[in-house]
């Protein structure tokens, strides 16, 4: 049986809102970048993402802690075997942010071509939640990927509800699927606007095998 890991590159290294994750934490393991070229390289291409996405300027004189990982998700038990997933960069404010600044935003890129595979933009607000419908939040994130053009044929995909693992009071995770393919979109309840999409691949890892019953 096919298993989703949900506890995708980004959002389970960047942590900016995520209530949990469905996977302990022996399932993903994260390994710093130590190449200073390399983490700028990849955060060239974070902050043109950030333009283009979110149309957000992360070049606006705070300061935050940049880091780069590589992300690594258990894909056999019994050999303790790992698939290299992403690159994962994430950029956070270490002091207190102020209303309406960027307080963290991070990607995730494909370790052999960087390709963009996800972003994320935290914007710190303290404004009440939006009382959004499922429908009128399916919506927005729909609208985004038509706007962005994130698939190819939009209408294909097929809205399969709210992630409970990636959705708080702030925000809400909804996944989509075309085939084996799944696209995680997350609308901000305060701002009504998307903050975070994902390609995400579903593995099938390798399970220890049973004892048979005696």
């Amino acid at each position: 049986m096919r298993k989703l890991f949900s506890c995708i590159g980004i959002m389970g290294l960047l942590g900016a809102f995520l209530t949990g994750c469905s996977m302990g934490p022996e399932q993903m393991k994260s390994v710093p970048i130590e190449d200073p070229a390399k983490v700028e390289t990849l955060h060239e291409i974070t902050k043109d993402a950030m333009k283009n996405y979110f149309d957000v300027d992360v070049n606006d004189g705070v300061e935050r802690k940049l880091e780069g990982f590589e992300s690594y998700v258990l894909v056999d038990v019994p050999t303790e075997s790992y698939l290299y997933r992403n690159n994962v960069i994430k950029a956070t404010m270490e002091s207190k942010p102020q209303e309406g600044q960027i307080a963290s935003y991070g990607a995730s890129l494909n370790p052999e071509t960087n390709e963009l595979t996800g972003a994320i933009v935290v914007t710190y607000s303290e404004a009440q939640p939006q009382d959004l419908t499922v429908e009128q939040q399916q919506e927005i994130a729909m609208n985004f990927i038509k706007e962005k053009n994130l698939v190819a044929n939009p209408d294909s995909l097929i809205f399969e509800g709210i992630e409970k693992g990636m959705s708080n009071k702030q925000y809400s995770g909804l996944k989509f699927k075309n085939g084996d393919d799944v696209l995680l979109v997350s609308v901000s309840l305060q701002t009504g606007k998307v903050t975070h999409f994902e390609f995400v691949e579903v593995i099938e890892p390798v399970e220890p095998a049973e004892t048979p019953a005696k």
